[in-house]
This record gives structure tokens, sequence and C-alpha cells, in this order.
């Protein structure tokens, strides 16, 4: 029986392994990508990986040479590489200054450098400036690196990394008290600081209220940032928006609002990506008035007019049109929802639509709301469509549908049933309380993503805090389901696998050679084994730390340089660098970049947001 099953999982490896080189079901080639190669030392020598580009022909073919001390460049390879897009150099001289150059029909493409004084170490590092500490009301305070994205903000073709930095005294919306300034940093992969932007005092730091979507929003071919402002924002020239003077935070410390923002102008801002000016500034859509119109059916069932659920915030990027990125602004988890699309034109963000769960006719889609979203081209019409959690808005600003599963703290979208038509989605619900409405919803459910269809679902009245949906074990169609309510399920049916399962309920990252995803959770990345049930550590990452508490997120993690796996990046211990680690395990195959996949761009793009989840692709 063990062998049969070893066989199954060979076959359905080769499978996975020669279906998707080509496969992207809507690329995205908005950003002209370079070959992104990478060198990182390993006991068996320097290892190198490179982009496979969508526009790759099928058989293109790369050549390796390495220069040593300056002297003639030898040609590595015994002959072109075609069935991978990486090389192990064995012979590297450790001892000499080395240069490596990836050439492609004999022109050189990209090239990487390790010197002799250079460390062997298993990561790139990237100097970054951690701000100084502080003080508000009181209070002292200390900053942590926290979310990051990339962009290429110059347009060089190499992705550059927007870090946010979180005060150590940041708060969740419904908690009392003053949090210190939050800052955006943009780096160059070297560590050359481009900006620094200071969203100011009426910001009012956190996970829930200090989103920003890096992308390139007009199509110059150079990234920017948008996030929601205030008065006192400083962008990265300098330069003050509104009123430098006014301070819109509560100092009554008897006020069931002290420290936190529920009055003054909310703005929101498209900053440029080399210089971090601010380019445009329009008033953000909604306001948070009435501060007691955002409780319902999510969560607790509750309300509170003190700014807890007014002040819950998430956003994304979409191509509403099929083409154009749109910023996507979203208000509102646990009752009324509110959706605003934009578009950034010659220079002007404008709003395109509004949706509003509290208008007539949509009092369904209240409460539906998750601590994140995602976003894929749902209903295969070319455009994209928001999904929030257990509801999803149409590309133009009509609700698709919503399935009544309330809020809920994680969501994964893809083709996490290939046998079924399209995309779906898998949820995990919170059923807080003895309400009769929670009693009624399940923990866990699995949805059409084009209709929202039950699939199958599980768990009534039991409360689900996180949950995932990847493909660990290929015994079975696409993906694999787990969270703290039972064990190990299938994707297609929820039929329970083994009642064990993964030892975390995190994020996924593609990390070794097979079609299969690695589990990574705070500072570690593992792998689910099949056959003996137990989860198996591939690397734990000395020095660096996780971010966001118990949620244990790295900074990002993503396909952002190498071949098709993924990268994660963790800061530093010291916090004076962000680490990216990069795999050593020799491919078995060759795929284009994962960001080529307009779904997984997307994805990274509001990974950041709210409560982090991992990029899917579409295929």
């Amino acid at each position: 029986m063990a062998s049969l099953k070893v066989l199954i999982a060979c076959v359905c490896s080769l499978l996975g392994c020669f279906l998707p080189l080509f496969l992207c079901a809507q690329p995205y080639l908005g950003e002209h990508l370079s070959r992104g190669l990478v060198g990182i030392p390993s006991e068996q020598g320097m290892y190198l990986s490179w982009r496979m580009l969508y526009e790759d022909e099928k058989d293109i073919a790369f050549d390796v040479y390495r220069q040593s001390n300056g002297g003639n460049e030898i040609k590595l390879n015994q002959t072109p590489i075609q069935k991978t897009t990486d090389f192990l150099d064995r012979e590297v001289d450790w001892s000499a200054d080395n240069r490596w150059s990836l050439r492609l029909n004999g022109r050189e493409v990209a090239s990487w450098s390790h010197s002799k004084n250079q460390p062997r170490q298993p990561y790139l590092s990237v100097p970054i400036d951690r701000p100084e500490a502080n003080e508000v009301a009181g209070t002292s305070y200390s900053y942590m690196a926290n979310d990051a994205s990339v962009g290429d903000l110059d347009g060089d073709g190499e992705y550059e990394i927007v870090l946010k930095w979180n005060p150590s005294n940041a708060k969740n919306p419904p908690q009392r008290g003053f949090a210190g300034n939050t800052y955006l940093d943009a780096y160059k992969l070297s560590g050359k600081r481009l900006w620094r932007i200071d969203l100011g005092p009426n910001i009012r730091s956190g996970a829930a209220t200090t989103n920003f979507l890096v992308f390139d929003f007009d199509g110059d071919g150079k990234t920017e940032l948008c996030c929601k402002t205030a008065d006192g924002t400083v962008d990265g020239e300098g330069r003050i928006l509104g009123d430098a003077d006014a301070d819109w935070r509560t100092w009554d410390k008897q006020s069931p609002t002290y420290g936190k923002i529920v009055d003054g102008p909310e703005y929101l801002t498209m900053f440029d990506g080399m210089t971090g000016r601010a380019i445009d500034t329009q008033e953000y859509i909604p306001t948070r008035y009435p501060l007691d119109g955002w409780g319902g059916v999510g969560g607790n069932c509750g309300n509170d007019n003190t700014g807890g659920r007014s002040d819950r915030f998430s956003a994304c990027v979409a191509l509403l049109d099929g083409k154009t990125p749109s910023p996507v602004m979203i208000r509102g988890w646990y009752g009324r929802t509110v959706v605003v699309a934009w578009i950034f034109e010659k220079g002007v963000l404008r709003p395109l639509w509004t949706f509003d769960s509290a208008l007539p006719g949509l009092e369904g889609y209240s409460g539906m709301a998750n601590h994140g979203v995602s976003v894929a081209d749902f209903d295969h019409d070319g455009c994209d469509e928001i999904c929030v959690g257990a509801m999803t808005v149409d590309h133009n600003g009509k609700g698709l549908y919503t399935t009544g599963l309330r809020h809920g703290d994680a969501l994964h979208v893809g083709k996490l049933i290939p046998s079924r038509n399209g995309l779906q989605v898998f949820g995990i619900h919170e059923n807080e309380g003895k309400h009769a409405i929670a009693q009624k919803t399940p923990a866990v459910a699995m949805f059409d993503g084009a209709t929202g269809e039950i699939i199958w679902q599980d768990g009534f009245g039991r409360d689900a805090g996180r949950g995932v949906a990847a493909d660990i074990d290929p015994r079975y169609e696409g993906a694999e389901c787990w969270c703290n309510v039972g064990g190990l399920r299938r994707g297609d049916t929820g039929e329970i696998i083994t009642p064990k399962k993964p030892s975390s309920c995190n994020f996924t990252v593609y990390w070794d050679a097979d079609p299969q995803v690695e589990l990574l959770d705070h500072i570690s990345i593992s792998k689910w084994n099949w056959e003996t049930e137990t989860t198996d550590l591939l690397l734990k990452a000395e020095g660096v730390v996780s971010n966001n508490g118990t949620k244990g997120n790295p900074c990002l993690s993503g396909d952002i340089l190498g071949d098709w796996r993924e990268e994660v990046i963790w800061a530093s211990e010291g916090q004076n660098e962000l680490r990216i680690y990069v795999t050593t395990i020799p491919a078995v195959d060759r795929r284009i970049t994962l960001m080529n996949d307009r779904q997984y761009r997307l994805s990274i793009a509001w990974q950041n947001v709210a409560y982090n989840q991992p990029p899917h692709t579409s295929y």
C-alpha cells in the first residue's frame, strides 16, 4: 500500500511539473521584469536561479559563465539549460572574487557577484533604517519592521521593497490609548532608502487601519503607493498634507475614545514611487459617520459608537475593466461594508463606484466581510471581482452574491478543486457568543467563487479563528483544508482525511521542488508528510523575528526573485536589516514566474492588508 502511495505521489508530481509551465489563466504583463537572477551560497556551492517569463519561447535555453578575480570567463554548463531555471556551481572558489553571467543566445541578460570577503549566508541582506524611539501621552514606544510589499518603483525591472514601520504601541480599533506614527519606507535591494513617508498623528497605527497598496496604477512602468492619509501626513519630500497643526486625537482620559481618532477629515493619497511625493489627495470615501452605523451580524453581532467598528479597513488592487489597475478601499467588516473603487489617470484620483451594504436591497451583504480580501476574475468575464469574505462585489460595483456565512478571519481563493469549473473560496467563520444566528453558521466552508454556491460546510455554531486551503497531499486532487476545528479535510468534499493535521495553520510557501506547497509559520518552513501524518521542519531562520504577534507573519512572502519558488522576507532581531530567504533546493522543472499570473500578482499587493494571508495562483 505504501508503494502505491509513493507511485501516485510521483505521478501527481510529474503532472504538476509539466502542466503549469505555461499555464496562466489570466497573465499580468503590466510589469517589465528582469530575469531576477539571485545567488545564494549553499553547502554544495553557489546556487543560482532566475525568472522564466510569460513571453519566453518554450524552448528557450540559458548558459551560465563564471569569472574569478577578473580573469577569463568559464562556461559552467555542458549543455544548454532548458529543464530548469537554476544552476548549482559546485566548483566555485570562495577565496576569489566571483562574477556569474547569465546568457541568452550569447547575450548577457543578468549577472551576480560575490566577493571573497563577503559572508556566505543563506539569505540576502537589505539594510534598513529603524526610526528613533519616541513618546506620546507620557508613554515611550519604539519601532519594529512590520508588513512589506514590492513594486518596481524606478522602472528598472527589479522590485523594490516598501516597508511599514509599526510602533510598539499600535492599537486595534476597540482599544483605548495613543499610538505612535506609522512610517512607510522604500528601499532598493542594496539597502538604499529612496524615501520615508510619515502617516502622521491622525492615522492611528494598527493592522486594521494602516493598509497600503504598491502597484503601477497609471501604467507608466513605475510603481506608485496608495493609502489612507490625514492632516499632518508628511510625504517623501517633506511636504505636509492638510492642516499641519491639526490634532484630531481624543485627549480626554475619561472618554471612551481616549487616544482614538473619531473626528476630522480623512484622505486618500497617491504617492510617487520614486520620490514618495504626494501626487494627488482626495477625500476618503466613505466617512466614518455615523459611528454607530457599522455594527451587525458579523463577529459577536455587536456594535459600538467609539470607533471600534468604523475604523476597520482593508484594501486591494483590481483590474475592474480587465486591464487598468484600480485601488479599491474597503471600510467595515462586522456590519455595514462599503467598497469604493478608484482610478488614477493623468495624475488625478477619482472614484469609479461605491458599493454600500447599508443601501436598500443589499442588507444581506452586511456582516459578511473578513479581516482580509481577495481579488480574482470569479465570473470569467475578463474583469476582476472583489471577495471580501462571505460576499463578493462584481467589477461594476454591483453585488455578485452573498453566502450569508458571516464574518471570518481567513480567506483562500484559487483553483482549489481542479475538477470544478472556475475558482473556489475556502473560508473560516467566527461564531462568537450564544447568538441564535451564530449557532446556524458553519466554522468552515468551501463555496463556488462565481455563484456563492456552498460546496460543503461543517462545524455549525463553532468558532474558527484560522484556516488554510493548500495542496499538501498529492493523493487527493487540489487543495486540502484545515483549521482549528476538525482534522485535515479533502478540498473537494470536506471529508476528513485524518484527524491529524499540520502543526501550523498560517501561511504557505512554494519552497522545495515538488508541486505541493510547504508551510510557513513564524520563522520556520515545514512540510506535511502525508505518509507519517507529521510535519517535517525544512528551515528555521535564525536571528530573525516574525510579525503581528501570534499571527506569526513574515514581512512578505512571494515570488520576487529567482525561479517560480517563493522567497520569504523577515526582519533581523536587531531591526537593522531585512533578510530575504531564497530556497537552494535544486529545481526539477521550470515554470513562468508566479508574478506573471494576474491573481497571484494582485495577491502580493493585498498581502499586507489587515490579517495577512498567503497568495494563491489562479491555476
